[in-house]
């Protein structure tokens, strides 16, 4: 078990300002036990999850870490049913690689539906 924080979450407002509030709060409730390349992916991918929310998604916007010691699992949760699409962006596109991003640095991922939006989640070993 994580030594530190096995699990966190914040509830941030849906804003700008969010992804780097996920950011922070990722860097700071992250286990002390994963590499620093693991959590550096993190909260790159938390950023982009967070963003998603922010653009498409909708009130509450929860962000949670859970970390057994072998693995580090971020769920980002917002009011929104809509699943994220992953698309092909063109190399001009300032948009519409962040799932990618996701599918591509993750060992895991996969969206929740639940009575009130969803939760995406990504896992990283």
């Amino acid at each position: 078990m994580c030594s530190t924080t096995p699990r966190a979450s914040s509830e941030l407002l849906v804003s700008d300002v969010a992804p780097g509030e996920a950011r922070a709060f990722l860097r700071t409730a992250s286990c002390h036990e994963h590499n620093g390349a693991v959590v550096d992916d993190a909260v790159l991918l938390v950023s982009e999850l967070v963003t998603n929310s922010v653009l498409h998604g909708g009130p509450p916007l929860v962000v949670a870490v859970d970390c057994d010691g072998s693995a580090l699992q971020v769920r980002v949760r917002d009011g929104s049913p809509e699943l994220p699409a992953p698309r092909v962006a063109g190399p001009d596109a300032e948009n519409g690689r962040g799932m990618a991003l996701v599918d591509a640095l993750s060992d895991n991922w996969g969206v929740e539906r639940d009575e009130n939006g969803k939760h995406v989640w990504f896992v990283l070993r």
